[in-house]
């Protein structure tokens, strides 16, 4: 009875909804999401807190650090602690995007002095299996703080999420509920929608190729669908994992500009080494126009 009381508070508490859309929270600060384009729900890494906090459970101690650069100087960066325990699986997750330092100008389009505009996001999430080793159940919960300059806004964030494991075929299935907010403070009185999204994926494990394949899509609240994700993960040796994605989004970037800029729009390339003590991360998106984003990720295995 106390796991149904706490999945029916968590509902009941995060869908008293009046939320800002804030793009941040669908940001990139990890290079697996970055290689695989965001579609990294049901595969173990350092976003999974805020994509599926189911897929937190029964991870070995790790402490992650990463750097995501954007184009525009827009930078961002992840520090996270995950500590699995008997029970529960639990993670500590600090997420810090830059946007850049800006000039200022008063009314009349006379400089005035230099300001700067950054998001940082503190999360916690925790995660235990439900009835069996096949399901697990997960939640988190975060403080969002957002400036531009002397001007700031802050939120309350959650993710829930739910795994299924079909061993017989190799196969997991993920169903999220992210974005989940409530504004406490806002730059104005204006009211932007809702950044919610129902986030639904799978992954398989092919049997004869060292390839695992992700699908993973986006929906709104009114079930309209804002995106798919098509990835894969290959094992070249037990140590290094070479990473690839793409999406529907594919078609907007490529717009005959070019050969090779059509053929990677839209595309995650990276690559993962593990040690017995490190795992180092790597990863790289290409925007159609030419644009890309460069990722850089290490862990420590505590």
């Amino acid at each position: 009875m106390k796991q149904y009381a706490l999945i029916y508070f968590y509902i009941f508490f995060f869908f008293q909804l009046n939320a800002a859309g804030y793009k941040a929270l669908n940001y990139w600060y990890h290079p697996n999401s970055v290689s695989l384009v965001g579609a990294s729900s049901n595969y173990f890494n350092a976003e999974n807190d805020r994509l599926n906090p189911a897929y937190i459970y029964n991870t070995e101690k790790l402490m992650n650090l990463s750097f995501v650069q954007y184009p525009s100087e827009i930078t961002s960066q992840l520090a996270q602690v995950i500590y699995p325990s008997k029970k529960f699986g639990l993670a500590a997750t600090v997420r810090h995007i830059s946007y850049g330092i800006f000039k200022g100008y008063n009314e009349n389009g006379m400089p005035t002095s230099n300001y700067s505009a950054s998001d940082t996001w503190v999360s916690c999430s925790v995660a235990r299996s439900f009835y069996s080793e096949n399901i697990y159940l997960g939640a988190s919960a975060g403080y969002f703080y957002s400036n531009i300059g002397e001007l700031s806004s802050t939120l309350l964030t959650g993710t829930t999420g739910i795994s299924l494991n079909i061993n017989r075929y190799n196969m997991n299935i993920g169903i999220a509920l992210r974005n989940l907010t409530i504004e406490m403070k806002s730059y104005s009185s204006d009211r932007s929608s809702s950044p919610i999204l129902i986030n639904v994926s799978s992954s398989k494990k092919l049997a004869y190729l060292p390839l695992i394949i992700l699908i993973d899509s986006d929906f709104d609240i009114q079930t309209k669908l804002n995106n798919v994700r098509l990835s894969g993960i290959i094992t070249l040796t037990k140590d290094i994992n070479f990473k690839l994605g793409t999406s529907i989004n594919r078609a907007d970037q490529s717009e005959n500009i070019g050969f090779l800029k059509d053929f990677f729009a839209d595309t995650g390339l990276g690559f993962s080494i593990a040690t017995k003590q490190y795992i180092v991360d790597l990863g790289t998106y290409f925007y159609g126009m030419g644009g890309t984003v460069l990722s850089m990720g290490i862990g420590l295995k505590l």
